[in-house]
């Protein structure tokens, strides 16, 4: 398979980033802690305007139809930036089904992006508590036997706490009235799983990445018996070991990004690879980096701590390490193939 980006893919990637360097600031992440009100409308409407948060629906529908892999690419930088609104884990996420969601509830999410909404959040057994739902037009929610669409106005809410401040998360108590369907629902449910875990993984890989970028700045800052910490071997070597694994995580994403766009028989089983070993790396890269940083990393006034904080509550979603390790035994256990044939692209 052959992971050289094209230069349409390149220009996304690189659009993205210059847009969240300058409005994806850390200071504007704390001032959204500070008032919270860690979703930022400004920021919204500027991803909305800038054609962004459409960019993975259909030209039909008034997308930019791009592909998986750019829109991975997309989601890295977008987890780099540990952007507080859920454009990865929702709204492309929602973007990607609505072409294989039931009919009734795929014309209802359809009307209301016609009508301006730009936000519905979604919940799932792997994610049960949907981002922001207050602020959303409705919500879709998978259960173990069908797909839902809950108007706002039908449902009860109710605010929880996250690890990460940025993360607005909501409990669904009730629901008064929905629409519903269980119309191939198992074929949706996966299509659904591998989904938020490639997202998720790609925004793990772009927290991990953030970190061990602080890590170097901040090793190499800091002195110690008259010279940088960061010409100790131990800090070298802990922080190479981080490095290392990102780039052993990054084609197992790129490979996953390929396997969604070519509905590979065997995405599921790649979904979960990127997602394992994503988590894996964004653990190291937590765990290396505050010993890097010392007990300095959790402080307010370090950066370290808005990345740290994402990538811990990023791994609980979209099914833990404990979960993707039964998905690739499961796939194992039940394989006919030689064991490599699993594992080739």
């Amino acid at each position: 398979m052959n992971f050289i980006f094209t230069e349409d893919q390149i220009q996304f990637k690189e659009a993205i980033k210059s847009f969240l360097t300058d409005e994806c600031t850390p200071e504007s992440i704390r001032e959204g802690w500070e008032i919270k009100k860690p979703f930022n409308q400004d920021r919204w409407s500027n991803l909305i305007d800038l054609g962004i948060l459409s960019s993975n629906l259909p030209e039909e529908k008034g997308g930019l139809g791009i592909d998986q892999v750019t829109l991975t690419l997309m989601v890295e930088e977008m987890g780099y930036a540990g952007l507080p609104e859920p454009a990865a884990e929702q709204t492309f996420l929602v973007n990607d089904l609505i072409s294989i969601l039931p009919q009734n509830i795929a014309e209802a999410i359809e009307d209301l992006y016609e009508a301006g909404t730009k936000y519905i959040s979604f919940a799932h057994p792997l994610a049960p508590n949907p981002l922001f739902a207050k602020d959303s037009a409705g919500l879709i929610l998978l259960d173990e036997s069908e797909c839902k669409f809950i108007s706002k106005e039908n449902m009860d809410l109710e605010k929880i706490t996250s690890n990460d401040p940025s993360r607005e998360l909501y409990k669904i108590n009730s629901i008064n009235d929905s629409i519903s369907s269980n119309e191939n629902f198992a074929e949706l449910n996966a299509a659904v799983s591998a989904r938020g875990s490639l997202m998720t993984a790609a925004l793990l890989i772009g927290l991990a990445q953030k970190m061990i970028d602080l890590s170097s700045a901040y090793v190499l800052d800091r002195t110690q018996f008259g010279k940088p910490i960061g010409s100790f071997q131990a800090v070298k070597h802990m922080l190479a070991d981080v490095a290392v694994a990102i780039e052993f995580a990054k084609p197992a994403v790129y490979r996953a990004a390929h396997s969604l766009s070519d509905n590979n028989s065997k995405l599921l089983l790649h979904c979960a690879h990127a997602k394992f070993m994503c988590s894996r790396a964004a653990e190291l890269a937590c765990k290396n980096s505050i010993q890097a940083h010392g007990a300095m990393g959790y402080t307010w006034e370090m950066d370290l701590h808005i990345y740290m904080r994402k990538a811990w509550s990023m791994m609980a979603c979209w099914g833990n390490e404990d979960i993707q390790q039964d998905i690739i035994f499961k796939t194992l256990s039940s394989s006919s193939e030689e064991l490599g044939v699993l594992y080739t692209f």
